[in-house]
């Protein structure tokens, strides 16, 4: 079991969670990274369908919480991103902040993430920035979400199991609270992630699939292995109807957590 630093940590930590006890996260900040991608141009509309798919919490940037704050229903956590770049940069992957764990706080968000791309040359920037936001995060009693990928200069993503293991420690020994990192292929050997880390992982979604049965599929078998949940955006925001693909998804995690016998562990 999960244990919170701090009572206020755990309390937000409540709203980020389905009721199953499964982390099911919308991000929704691509925004910022690609501009108003289709899914996204209206971002108050993907919000309430998502929050009606049952849908735990959403990512978003900091601005687009002006936009949200009169649509987002009251069971609907909110996580605000604080890092960020774009693709006009001519270094992409190298992510900095754009906010802050106080800026969140005013806003009301219940947590905020970040990304940090491990394998590119200023890496170690994204890894300072990351430990410096654990700090905040527990002295403010806030949860935090990382977004860890082992991504090269070129944007190719590792997705071994080995690497992504390496991934989930570095953000657990770096004081974060959930880690979001790729699926293995296919969800296979899912187990070999989870096994030397003791805060939740949830798997990430990557790039609109053609097929989303082999999602859920993937799904499945990394949540069996002990993922605690997902955090998908652009095959739930970009699909046909974004309220049945994460209501899909929904069942497919609470159905694998139940099977495992750990459908509470996160809401101790």
């Amino acid at each position: 079991m999960y244990l919170h630093s701090s009572v206020g940590k755990a309390l937000r930590f409540r709203h980020l969670v389905d009721e199953s006890g499964a982390i099911l996260a919308v991000p929704m900040d691509h925004g910022y990274t690609l501009g108003p991608i289709p899914g996204i141009i209206k971002p108050q509309n993907i919000t309430l369908n998502v929050a009606k798919g049952g849908a735990s919490c959403v990512v978003v940037q900091k601005g687009l919480v002006r936009s949200l704050s009169n649509v987002l229903p009251k069971h609907t956590g909110l996580l605000i991103h604080v890092s960020g770049s774009t693709v006009l940069s001519p270094n992409p992957n190298l992510k900095v902040l754009t906010g802050s764990v106080e800026t969140a706080i005013t806003l009301g968000a219940d947590g905020v993430s970040c990304h940090i791309n491990v394998g590119v040359d200023e890496d170690y920037e994204m890894l300072n920035e990351l430990a410096e936001l654990a700090d905040d995060a527990d002295r403010l009693a806030m949860p935090l979400l990382a977004m860890m990928y082992a991504r090269n200069n070129d944007g190719v993503d590792n997705t071994d199991s080995s690497t992504l293991a390496h991934l989930a420690r570095i953000a657990e020994e770096s004081g974060v609270d959930i880690v979001k990192v790729n699926m293995t292929q296919n969800g296979e050997n899912f187990d070999e992630v989870v096994q030397g880390v003791n805060i939740p992982i949830i798997v990430a979604g990557g790039s609109k699939k053609d097929n989303f049965n082999e999602l859920l599929q993937s799904v499945e078998k990394c949540v069996l292995a002990g993922a605690s949940g997902i955090a998908i955006g652009r095959n739930i925001f970009q699909s046909d109807d974004p309220e049945l693909a994460i209501k899909k998804i929904r069942e497919t995690v609470i159905a694998a957590i139940e099977e495992t016998g750990k459908n509470e562990t996160l809401l101790r």
